[in-house]
C-alpha cells in the first residue's frame, strides 16, 4: 500500500488515504464506513495514528483497501482526485528524523570521507517536515540552499536496542525525503572553533525535511538496495543528482541496530539514509526561487515542491 495523510482544503480534519492507481486515491476512512456501516477508528485520521496502532491497524487497513480496489460502481464517493487534496508528511507527527551523513560510496570519494565503523547521524526537528506539493521557503539567510535526495526508513513498531537480524521488522516502510541544508551557515560567523560544523543552522531552519509523497509498505519493496534515485528540477531537467541504493555503506539494519542503541525507536520515526553524491548537483548551482524540485525513487514516486523566496524578490 501508499499510504498517505490528507485533508480536502485547509479547514477539513486530516484522514487516511491510499494512493490507488493514476491520479486516484481512495478514502480508507471513507470506504470503512461504506463496507463496514459504522465510524472509521481513530486510526484512520492518518498515517501516524495508524501507526501508533501497530499491526491490528495495519492489517485492517489493508483490509479495507483490498474491499475499495475491487470497487463497484457504486462506490465512486471513496475515490478522490489527487489534484483535490491536500497532502500532509507521511510519518509521526513528533518524528525523530534521524539523519546519516556520507553513507555513500559515491559522496564519501568525492569528499574524501573514509567509511567509519559506525554511521554518523545527526538530527532534524519534526516541525520542518513538508509534504508533498508544499513550497519550500528559500530563506532570506542562505544564499546557498541546497537538497539531497535519500531513501527514508519509516519505523512502525516502538524498539530499543534492535538487533540487525529483527530491524526489518521494526520497519512500516519506506518514503522520500529531501535533505536541505544552507551551506553558508554551516559555522558561526564569529566562532573561532572554524573546524566545528553548526548543524542546527546548516540543516534545521524552515521547511528543510521534505517528505512523502506517502509511506510506502515494506512488502511492496522487497529489495530496498535496488532502488534508483534521482534529483531533478522540472525547469532545469539537463540538471540531476542520480545514484541507486546499493551505494550505501551502512545499510539499512545497521542504521536501525546503531541508532536505537540506548535510544527507544517510536512508530512514525524516521531514519535517513544518505545521498549519492553531486549534491548541489555538482555543479555549485544552489536554489533558487522558482525551482521545482522532483526527488523521486523507483517503488515510490515522486516528492515535488517548489521553491519559494521568503521575501519576494530575495535570494534571485
Amino acid at each position: 500500500m501508499k499510504l498517505l495523510t490528507f485533508t480536502t482544503d485547509s479547514n477539513s480534519a486530516q484522514r487516511l488515504g491510499a494512493h490507488f492507481e493514476n491520479d486516484a486515491v481512495i478514502d480508507l476512512a471513507r470506504a470503512y464506513q461504506v463496507y463496514f456501516d459504522a465510524q472509521a477508528p481513530d486510526w484512520f485520521n492518518s498515517v501516524n495514528n495508524l501507526l501508533k496502532g501497530g499491526e491490528r491497524a495495519m492489517g485492517l487497513a489493508r483490509d479495507v483497501h483490498a474491499l475499495a480496489c475491487g470497487r463497484t460502481s457504486d462506490d465512486e464517493s471513496l475515490f478522490l482526485d489527487m489534484d483535490n487534496i491536500v497532502f500532509h508528511p507521511p510519518a509521526g507527527d513528533s518524528a525523530k528524523i534521524l539523519c546519516v551523513t556520507m553513507n555513500y560510496v559515491s559522496h564519501a570519494k568525492a569528499s574524501g570521507t573514509k567509511q567509519s565503523d559506525e554511521p554518523y547521524f545527526f538530527i532534524k526537528m519534526p516541525t520542518i517536515m513538508t509534504p508533498h506539493r508544499a513550497a519550500i521557503c528559500h530563506s532570506k539567510t542562505s544564499q546557498k540552499h541546497d537538497s539531497e535526495i535519500e531513501l527514508a526508513v519509516i519505523i512502525g513498531k516502538r524498539g530499543k536496542y534492535i538487533s540487525r537480524e529483527d530491524a526489518f521488522d521494526y520497519i512500516a516502510g519506506y518514503a522520500v525525503i529531501n535533505d536541505f541544508s544552507f551551506r553558508d551557515r554551516r559555522s558561526l560567523s564569529d566562532d573561532p572553533n572554524s573546524a566545528r560544523l553548526h548543524w542546527f543552522t546548516l540543516k534545521n531552519l524552515d521547511n528543510a525535511a521534505p517528505i512523502g509523497p506517502w509511506l510506502v509498505t515494506k512488502d511492496e519493496i522487497p529489495d530496498p538496495y535496488a532502488l534508483e534515485i534521482t534529483l531533478t528540477l522540472d525547469n532545469e531537467p539537463e540538471l540531476k543528482q542520480s545514484g541507486s541504493t546499493e551505494g550505501m555503506m551502512h545499510r539499512i539494519e545497521d542504521l536501525v541496530f546503531h541508532a536505537s542503541n540506548g535510544l527507544t525507536l517510536e512508530p512514525g520515526d524516521v531514519i535517513a539514509t544518505g545521498t549519492p553524491h553531486d549534491v548541489a548537483f555538482g555543479q555549485q548551482r544552489f536554489l533558487r526561487d522558482g525551482d521545482i524540485l522532483r526527488a523521486e525513487i523507483t517503488g515510490i514516486g515522486a516528492l515535488v515542491n517548489p521553491v519559494r523566496s521568503e521575501i519576494q524578490g530575495a535570494n534571485r
